[in-house]
């Protein structure tokens, strides 16, 4: 009984750990919502929700109310996070050419005239930046910086002080090429571009074609050595 038992929970951490890596960068309500409580709640007060707080760009998965829930638990209402819909131009969302804790290829942001980007701004206090700082791992994988550009709010007012994380590993090349996030809404793209699934797919046919893709996925996940590796392929591209 005791084998089995430990069989099942295994093969729902399996489960658990596949999802995190393949759905990333995960649903987000696609408009202004306050998060707090570990979910979104209806925007009561947006401006006080912005005052004193840092406003920075989210164009992954710090967008998500699932991604903010395993960054910041369950916020009580006095310390929510306004997390508000907002378009950039002059930028694309891509995709990092590295591989995530959790066996996901995160996203990168790009400059690309023409290209308006469908994101998110979240508005954070002093406590939560540093927070999102380490969740990022600011000084290895992405640096924080002024995004050097004007975003749109979701109220039609736009800003110049939003910050950005830029990816520290480059834009991934596929076929020669840094192809756009398709997970992610943008107008103007001259192509077609690729999710997060099938960019993996992609690093499991060049890194390892014998292995099944899901024990691939979770290798990604377990062995940070081989994390490693897969990340210093991508940066010669696919």
């Amino acid at each position: 009984m005791t084998v089995a038992s430990s069989a099942s929970v295994q093969a729902a951490g399996d489960g658990d750990a596949l999802r995190r890596a393949l759905d990333y960068p995960y649903a987000w309500p696609g408009a202004c919502f306050a998060f707090h409580g570990g979910r979104a709640h209806v925007v009561q007060e947006r401006e006080a929700l912005r005052q004193g707080r840092t406003p920075v760009l989210a164009y992954g998965s710090n967008r998500a109310p699932q991604q903010l829930a395993r960054k910041f638990g369950s916020l009580p209402e006095r310390r929510a996070i306004l997390v508000e819909r907002c378009e950039i131009t002059g930028f694309d969302v891509v995709h990092s050419a590295h591989v995530t804790s959790y066996g996901a290829i995160p996203a990168a942001l790009y400059p690309h005239a023409g290209v308006t980007a469908v994101v998110a701004v979240t508005w954070l206090d002093a406590e939560q930046l540093r927070a999102m700082d380490l969740s990022e791992r600011a000084g290895r994988n992405y640096g924080r910086v002024p995004l050097g550009g004007t975003v749109t709010l979701g109220d039609g007012s736009t800003s110049s002080a939003v910050q950005a994380y830029h990816t520290s590993h480059g834009a991934l090349h596929v076929d020669a090429r840094i192809v756009s996030h398709a997970d992610v809404e943008a107008r103007g793209r001259p192509r077609p571009g690729l999710r997060n699934v099938e960019v993996l797919t992609r690093v499991h046919r060049v890194v390892a074609p014998s292995t099944p893709f899901e024990d691939f996925v979770l290798e990604l996940v377990r062995d940070e050595n081989f994390r490693d590796r897969v990340t210093d392929r991508l940066k010669a591209g696919l």
